[in-house]
């Protein structure tokens, strides 16, 4: 039996994952990853349909009718006695986000957590429209976890230059502007390696793995799965669930530049 399906076989058939991300057709990101990462108990709501990751030439970008296909993803989970995962990830339209929030108050009797992914931008550049930046602050407040990177950290921090700031001085920032949340900051920056900052009440943790190159887009997305996985499916600590998908995540990183592919391969 495979991992994923043996870990999934472990918990309640009800807990569901219910995602909301983008679909991008080339490339390995978004819901690809979490499909086949979380199998069965994914609930997939696109968010948006790309026919390529941003970082491709010539890529279209075509809205889905997403209010209607949330809500009644959400009705279908009452009608079905289906506890919830709530995990948020890359965003269509800023509109978007009032739209979630309404239905996290609305359905919130069925929602165990929810985990955003604020995926804004990553190498000190944001690479979604400047009013989707300015409305992730919305779901972030409502959050249990968040995901971001180093750049999405410094985006959300509240600092104007923020890439003139020290890690420490955006980790404070980013704890000041959202004193409820959990969350995981990846992709921070050390001498000769690379970081990852758990902070859950009021309590930092680090761990720090070896950097790897090239960059393959998805590899947020293989994080946040694997974490996901890992603390709600597999029942492990945050701080076991954090190692784990850094772990697992630099081997996924590794198998990719053996096999000299361009796609993040899993």
């Amino acid at each position: 039996m495979p991992l994923q399906d043996f870990n999934n076989a472990l918990i309640e058939p009800s807990l569901k994952i219910l995602c909301i991300h983008s679909l991008a057709i080339h490339g390995t990101a978004s819901l690809k990853v979490m499909m086949r990462l979380l199998g069965t108990k994914l609930l997939p709501v696109a968010s948006l349909y790309l026919s390529g990751l941003t970082n491709l030439k010539g890529i279209i970008k075509t809205q889905v009718a997403f209010e209607p296909l949330l809500k009644s993803s959400f009705e279908l989970a009452r009608q079905r006695e289906e506890k919830l995962i709530v995990y948020i990830g890359y965003l269509g339209s800023a509109q978007q986000t009032h739209f979630i929030r309404q239905c996290l108050d609305a359905f919130q009797d069925l929602i165990e957590a929810v985990i955003v992914d604020p995926v804004s931008g990553d190498h000190g550049r944001a690479y979604v429209p400047a009013e989707v930046i300015e409305a992730w602050p919305e779901l972030l407040a409502r959050a249990d976890w968040a995901l971001p990177n180093f750049t999405e950290l410094g985006l959300f921090s509240g600092f104007d230059r923020f890439a003139q700031r020290s890690v420490e001085e955006l980790l404070n920032a980013f704890e000041q502007r959202f004193p409820q949340l959990n969350y995981l900051a990846t992709s921070l920056p050390h001498p000769s390696d690379i970081k990852v900052c758990l902070h859950q009440t009021n309590k930092r943790e680090f761990f720090t793995h070896q950097l790897l190159s090239p960059h393959f887009g998805g590899t947020g997305d293989y994080f946040g799965a694997n974490f996901v996985d890992a603390l709600y499916l597999q029942k492990r600590s945050p701080q076991e669930a954090m190692q784990f998908a850094a772990l697992q995540t630099l081997a996924c990183i590794q198998r990719s530049i053996d096999a000299k592919s361009p796609d993040l391969l899993i």
